[in-house]
């Protein structure tokens, strides 16, 4: 029996732990044994359920941003990386669990420190993601602010401070991107939906989406599109979206995270139902015409394959930079930092009227016709397997 570990050690949110409970089910069809080790214990219990997975709670990093990030490097370093005694201490615990748990095969969500751990003791190993999470693998590593001139000299200045921090724990590494060096690399993406620019050297193997049992969702009566809300409630632009769909009439329905029950039905109207509790997102794919989230990766592809409108109001950088290339490929709108709030109203009008958006999402939505994740997650699987 293999033993498979899976490792999430940064970002938050279920776009890390569906497609790990994906793939986990895969492996325990082929008779395998699977732990998670994972930043976020509460949540990964309630995600895997009684599947049998061991789930350990690892080291979580105390996060010092003051800024965004010019790179995956400089996200490392305000993820933790800047202190290298808890580096040096989160790279013992992933170090010391892999002896104690002898994996067959390591697979990394997020996991730069696992991953390094599992190089130094030479387990074989992967990593998942989206074009975010696994960078093109340059030397300095892609600028992450492509609307900007790019800063050549902070690139390679920031490469630099954190190869050296690194270096203490692991001396043969040869750059930041060599953190991935001997893994097999599973980009979760498809070209379009790259947070880089398309990739020639590199395989896209397509999202991975976890299944789960929501409540059905019933559309309320309106006049015009369907309109699917996939937002927190913090999100900058819900008040004026909401206002407006309001206003206009249309049938929208949806889900805002960390609403308070009190708020959503001071909130709601005849033609505008939320959700007290996570949807079928399934089902509202294929029966919106409009979908507005917060640049969630796995949200935003679902209505991608679809064929829905998408207007995105990001509300953090992988977010933004999300947006950004999805709107330069003809496949969205968003709301930019550098706008208003109140700029929603304007950009949900243009993503309804849009002839060129409708075109370019229907033809994307053509081209993968058919595309089911589940195989994306065998290819995981037997590749891994592979390996071990």
């Amino acid at each position: 029996m293999d033993r498979i570990v899976f490792a999430n050690e940064m970002g938050g949110g279920w776009g890390h732990l569906l497609p790990l409970r994906a793939i986990a089910n895969e492996f325990i069809q082929y008779g395998c044994n699977v732990s998670l080790l994972c930043r976020d214990y509460d949540k990964a219990v309630s995600a895997f359920g009684d599947r049998g997975v061991a789930i350990e709670q690892s080291p979580a990093y105390k996060i010092s941003k003051t800024g965004f990030s010019l790179n995956y490097a400089q996200n490392l370093w305000g993820n933790g990386y800047c202190n290298n005694e808890t580096l040096g201490a989160h790279f013992q615990w992933w170090t010391d669990r892999f002896r104690s748990l002898q994996p067959d095969f390591v697979l990394a969500d997020y996991a730069p420190t696992a991953l390094l751990s599992a190089m130094s003791l030479d387990i074989p190993r992967g990593a998942i993601g989206t074009g975010f999470t696994l960078p093109p693998m340059t030397t300095p590593l892609p600028f992450l602010h492509p609307w900007l001139d790019s800063p050549v000299k902070e690139l390679f200045d920031i490469e630099e401070r954190v190869l050296a921090t690194i270096r203490r724990h692991v001396p043969s590494l040869s750059s930041v991107a060599g953190i991935f060096e001997g893994a097999e690399r599973f980009l979760l993406a498809l070209p379009e939906l790259d947070h880089f620019e398309v990739r020639l050297s590199e395989k896209y193997i397509g999202p991975v989406f976890g299944l789960a049992s929501y409540p059905e969702l019933a559309w309320p009566e309106g006049s015009g599109p369907r309109v699917f809300i996939y937002l927190s409630a913090a999100n900058r632009c819900l008040g004026g979206l909401l206002n407006h769909l309001r206003r206009i009439g249309v049938p929208a329905y949806g889900h805002i995270r960390d609403l308070p029950e009190s708020d959503r039905k001071s909130l709601e109207s005849p033609t505008l139902h939320l959700s007290g509790s996570l949807v079928n997102l399934d089902r509202a794919a294929a029966g919106c015409d409009i979908a507005v989230t917060q640049g969630g990766f796995h949200t935003s592809a679902r209505m991608l394959l679809s064929g829905a409108r998408l207007l995105i109001c990001p509300e953090q950088l992988e977010q933004t930079l999300f947006a950004y290339q999805l709107q330069k490929r003809g496949l969205c709108e968003f709301v930019s930092f550098f706008s208003e709030a109140d700029k929603v109203k304007e950009k949900f009008d243009a993503v309804v009227t849009s002839a060129e958006l409708g075109k370019n999402a229907s033809a994307f939505a053509a081209k993968y016709a058919g595309y089911d994740s589940s195989q994306t997650v065998k290819e995981i699987v037997q590749t891994c397997l592979n390996v071990a």
